[in-house]
């Protein structure tokens, strides 16, 4: 059960962010979209340097640790701290699996004062926060 919650919160988290990029990716127009209550949808491709493939490997490393001291019953022991931490891990291996395929990690959430973001980012910021406090 305890593995089946965190894997549950990745899976759904990584299908959604993986859904909402493939949908935005296929926008025929480049430029800013649609503006919904102070949101603007923007296409947005975070390049990264050589030093991607290393940050890769930490990344996937961190993830894996997470995973394993999750399964041991050693963190996140309430099943909202597992779901919660399951959709941070989704969040990053989607972002993850953008810089691998891409190159690129696609971002496209613009509120016009925050940088532009993912839902992946958001998986993961809120996920991270609700894991330690439950």
């Amino acid at each position: 059960m305890n593995l089946v919650l965190l894997l549950a919160g990745a899976g759904v988290t990584f299908v959604l962010d993986r859904f909402t990029k493939t949908l935005i990716a296929r926008r025929p127009s480049p430029g800013p979209g649609p503006r919904y209550a102070g949101l603007t949808i923007r296409l947005v491709e975070h390049r990264y340097g050589h030093a991607t493939a290393g940050l890769a490997l930490v990344l996937l490393s961190i993830m894996v640790a997470v995973v394993c001291a999750a399964r041991a019953g050693l963190l996140f022991h309430t099943p909202a701290a597992r779901v919660a931490i399951g959709a941070a891990l989704g969040g990053a291996a989607s972002n993850l699996y953008d810089r691998l395929t891409r190159g690129a990690v696609l971002d496209f959430i613009d509120l016009g004062w925050w940088p532009v973001f993912n839902l992946a980012d958001v998986a993961i910021t809120c996920g991270v926060i609700t894991a330690l406090l439950v």
